[in-house]
């Protein structure tokens, strides 16, 4: 069997994705930065399972599969546990003078919220009402770890699916079509999804539609498309096209940028009822997908160019590290944040930019710590 691929491309674009969330949480960048990154970590995800998972028999059953999901999440998972206890430490005390007269009505709640985040379940469950009080996270981005471990559980049963769909000689001559036009459903089955979570949440709808895996799912699913394809035709001489996966890049890029900038406007531009069109950010699905494949494509075509190219390898090397520890970052940055948003607020005015940058480099330096005790 092939050994997994690495692809530098898609590295990159995973540091800018991190790039866009964490500066957004700090309030540097637009809200619509967060919704282009969630789309590219959902569909790179999706991509790359389903590449690795092509040429491979797959076992589908309860037992197997959470065996997959497991292997996928254990890595990081002691990690997920140590932030969540730093982040329920930090809310702890910043709420301990307002609660402590009920504190034996929330102490139940609150414990059963951080049994919700521990197991992975918090993006399971309801996003308003009252169980929104359990199915909520205390390090807010646990949600997208929680969601992963969803789709991870489900991944086995899609690609046996896609072996069906695909996987025999007469379906390869026409896999491309065939996969768009499952693209095509999910993605339609998404848009009205979100417009039914949007009519039936109201003003609660954002957490459905942004985290939700109801709404997620046609992103992730969509990407495993372009990644079964890719990885049933990358061996084949056309798919070896270095200039036309060039321009589909650029185009795709373009698109993408333009779409981040009109989201950038979009409270000056859309009425409040519409503002789901941009919480959602389906709208960066199509671009996204097509970005992924044309660069997986691209380096497929010019491994040997980009691997020779030592000014081109100094230039990417921080973003490949970036990526490389993005994992780790992701579960660290928003309690870091918060630190030295707080440490900073009791000496004086907060300056935005001082925040952002103390708060990367603390974030990268604790993601190098935990990258280094997971390779002793």
């Amino acid at each position: 069997m092939e050994s997994k691929r690495y692809f530098k491309t898609l590295q990159i674009l995973r540091a800018l994705a991190f790039l866009g969330i964490f500066f957004f949480h700090t309030t540097l960048l637009p809200d619509v930065f967060s919704r282009w990154s969630i789309t590219v970590f959902l569909m790179l995800s999706g991509f790359l399972n389903a590449v690795h998972g092509c040429d491979q028999e797959i076992d589908c059953s309860p037992v197997a599969s959470w065996k997959y999901a497991a292997r996928k999440i254990r890595r990081i998972y002691p990690l997920h546990l140590v932030m969540l206890i730093i982040a329920f430490g930090l809310y702890a005390y910043s709420v301990k003078d307002t609660v402590i007269n009920s504190l034996g009505e929330r102490l139940p709640i609150a414990l059963a919220k951080l049994a919700s985040n521990a197991l992975l379940i918090s993006d399971w469950g309801p996003k308003s009402g009252w169980w929104y009080n359990i199915f909520s996270e205390y390090n807010i981005v646990t949600w997208y770890l929680s969601l992963s471990l969803l789709l991870f559980l489900l991944t086995p049963l899609f690609l046996q699916i896609m072996h069906k769909l695909y996987g025999s000689e007469k379906a390869m001559t026409s896999i491309v079509t065939r996969a768009i036009l499952v693209s095509t459903l999910v993605y339609a089955y998404t848009i009205v999804i979100n417009i039914m979570l949007v009519n039936r949440y109201k003003d609660s709808s954002m957490l459905y539609i942004y985290e939700s895996p109801l709404s997620r799912i046609g992103d992730y699913l969509i990407a495993m498309q372009a990644g079964y394809i890719y990885g049933k035709k990358r061996h084949l001489p056309e798919h070896q096209n270095t200039t036309l996966s060039i321009a589909i890049a650029a185009i795709a890029s373009i698109l993408s940028i333009f779409l981040i900038y009109a989201g950038a406007l979009k409270n000056g531009t859309l009425l409040a009822s519409y503002s789901w069109i941009m919480n959602s950010g389906f709208y960066f699905t199509v671009p996204t997908v097509i970005l992924i494949y044309n660069l997986a494509t691209l380096e497929s075509a010019s491994t040997y160019k980009l691997n020779d190219n030592k000014a081109l390898n100094m230039i990417i090397k921080p973003f490949l590290i970036l990526a490389a520890l993005s994992q780790y970052a992701f579960l660290i940055h928003v309690p870091v944040i918060s630190l030295i948003h707080g440490i900073l607020r009791r000496i004086g005015d907060v300056n935005i930019w001082l925040w952002s940058l103390i708060s990367f480099v603390l974030t990268e330096l604790l993601s190098v710590v935990v990258d280094r005790c997971k390779k002793r």
